[in-house]
């Protein structure tokens, strides 16, 4: 079922503008109107006997397939998907953003401010600490005109591991609450130092903005030059990704005093429960605490958080009742096949927002944080070396394990199939090949001028002119993967052997296959953790699966007194020696993970 292109392009297509103060621009064509709701076509289904031509592809099959996959529900979400071609980012082009610093140095501490300067937001590198720095900059850009202010917002460091990155990438906040860039506050200005065609985040949130049920974020490309007294310096070519607040949700037709939050370090673990505790009235117990699990964006009353993330752990509850009274089933459908889609396989712990309108219990997975994805599922190599394990236990469904939610959600009966389904009808509706192709392409062609020269060039070295059309490519390729080779199982965990009589009794709870496949199991146990053949004293084959927990038992005289290792390999019947898994126990030793080990002694 394909929709027609024109209602496709409706959100992405833009209008040229005219360069000026240093724009680059490309060419594009004018928008048609994006406010139609793209994943229905209810409106032109005349054609009623469908019984009488089954090879025509018609709109009553359309609809068919879609409400058989998002079936409607009075929790579905109502977006303004006019948005993404208002406040000017309606246009495919760079702008020029200027900052001139407005400093003295002297004091820069987490009590005073004062004396801050730029080389002192360039070197807040640790976000954990008490110092955030911020400086006091006047901010002009193509389309914020110099308002003759002497200062007019200030200037921090954002990101994580990127602050560690020659080059950094910056947060910008006006003073005024009125007087706002595009009806925004905030820029937030990415550098993607660590990704080398400098596209992946803005094609991927572009693409996803026009994905049923999945509100997305606005970019804009930036070409930032900052002022510290010497004259304007050109900082290269950065990604404004809008910023998740209430003026966002205002903007996006969402509840603007709703509940917000970044996950910073959060995977619906029970342990998570203890983050994020509150007091009667809805507030953190420690905010800190909190926030170091997930981010707050907006909101005060976070109840609502701790009562959804307990009743996933009650052992009273089924997930899917959980699913059902906390979650909208369309909104997680759209964001878990769009993952698998665009290879996000960063976003169990962080790189993903929630959503919660105000007074109500329904939480809303919004994206983010793309800069990393767009790549391709590539099936590890069929070895035992540390790299090649760690990439195995993220690869396809293994790495949905290291999230509660994501890892239940997957084992619910028939996902697999629902799964391809959804990728299938988004990828050949949506995040077509035709559409991804034409964005990437004029997306690398506003890039390559900065990548080329300097500043970015001398921090780019890795950057390719043609790696567009593998970004293009690649969501082709992760479908193929997901109905070929998604059978790497989720890992099993092992637990603590133990002594019963003559008898060590070894058990796991056991892996899972999503895409349907029967188990095995391996159990090899060492004298030395690199598991040479030499030291090992022990191998059991084709160990059969159990629903909650598998056990295998070795005499005790197998095993004379000693230090022990045990390595489990869970095996899907389908190609066992191609889709295979270890335990996601590990071991840190002499600078190396040895993944799928646990330690023992035999006294």
């Amino acid at each position: 079922m394909r929709l027609p292109m024109s209602v496709i392009l409706a959100v992405l297509m833009t209008v040229a503008c005219d360069s000026s103060n240093n724009n680059t621009t490309v060419p594009a064509d004018d928008p048609v109107d994006s406010g139609t709701d793209t994943d229905t076509d209810t409106d032109t289904d005349t054609d009623t006997d469908t019984d009488t031509d089954t090879d025509t592809d018609t709109d009553t099959d359309d609809t068919t397939t879609d409400e058989r996959l998002f079936e409607p529900s009075d929790t579905d979400l109502v977006l303004n998907t006019s948005v993404y071609q208002q406040d000017g980012y309606g246009s495919l082009d760079v702008i020029r953003v200027d900052v001139r610093t407005e400093t003295t140095a002297g004091v820069c501490s987490a009590d005073d401010l004062s004396g801050c300067t730029l080389a002192d937001v360039l070197a807040d590198t640790d976000k954990t600490d008490e110092l955030t720095v911020d400086i006091p900059i006047h901010f002009k850009s193509s389309d914020f005109p110099d308002d003759g202010s002497v200062s007019n917002a200030e200037l921090r460091l954002r990101g994580g591991g990127s602050r560690f990155a020659p080059q950094k990438s910056f947060r910008v906040k006006l003073d005024s609450k009125e007087v706002l860039w595009r009806g925004e506050r905030h820029l937030q200005i990415n550098k993607h130092p660590f990704e080398s065609s400098r596209i992946r985040n803005k094609l991927a949130f572009d693409m996803m903005s026009v994905v049923p049920h999945l509100p997305s974020m606005r970019t804009q490309f930036v070409n930032l030059w900052i002022d510290d007294g010497a004259g304007s310096l050109d900082y290269g070519l950065y990604t404004h990704v809008e910023r998740p607040n209430d003026l966002y949700l205002e903007k996006h037709g969402l509840d603007a005093e709703g509940n917000l939050y970044k996950a910073e370090d959060f995977r619906f673990d029970q342990s998570d429960l203890l983050d994020v505790a509150v007091d009667e009235e809805g507030k953190p117990l420690d905010e800190d605490r909190f926030e170091s699990s997930l981010e707050i964006e907006e909101g005060k009353d976070h109840r609502a958080l701790v009562a959804m993330l307990s009743a996933l752990h009650d052992p009273d509850r089924t997930f899917d009742s959980v699913l059902d009274q906390y979650f909208n089933r369309n909104n997680v459908l759209s964001w878990m096949a769009v993952n698998i889609l665009l290879h996000q396989a960063d976003a169990t712990r962080h790189n993903y927002i929630l959503y919660n309108p105000k007074d109500t219990e329904t939480f809303y997975f919004l994206p983010w944080d793309y800069d990393a994805a767009m790549g391709k599922w590539q099936i590890p190599a069929n070895s035992f070396d540390s790299d090649a394990l760690r990439e195995r236990t993220e690869y396809g469904y293994a790495v949905g394990s290291k999230n509660e939610f994501t890892s239940r959600y997957y084992r619910l009966p028939g996902m697999h199939e629902r799964l391809q389904e959804a990728v299938s009808y988004i990828r050949e509706n949506f995040i077509t090949d035709a559409l991804i192709s034409e964005r990437a392409e004029q997306y690398a062609s506003l890039a390559a001028p900065f990548e080329l020269g300097l500043p970015d060039s001398q921090y780019n070295s890795e950057y390719r002119e043609s790696s567009w059309m593998e970004l293009a490519s690649n969501p082709g390729l992760n479908e193929e993967a997901l109905v070929n080779a998604f059978s790497i199982p989720m890992p099993p965990t092992l637990l603590a052997p133990v002594l019963e009589g003559n008898d060590w009794l070894f058990s796991w709870e056991p892996a899972y296959d999503v895409t349907g496949h029967a188990i095995s199991y391996d159990l090899q146990i060492s004298t030395s953790i690199d598991f040479s053949p030499a030291d090992q004293v022990r191998q059991i084959t084709d160990i059969a699966d159990a629903p909650d927990r598998v056990t295998q038992s070795v005499s005790a005289e197998l095993l004379p007194a000693g230090d022990y290792h045990v390595r489990l390999i869970a095996r899907a019947d389908n190609e066992p020696e191609r889709f295979w898994q270890v335990a996601d126990n590990r071991i840190d030793r002499d600078g190396v993970r040895h993944f799928g080990v646990i330690a023992f002694t035999v006294p």
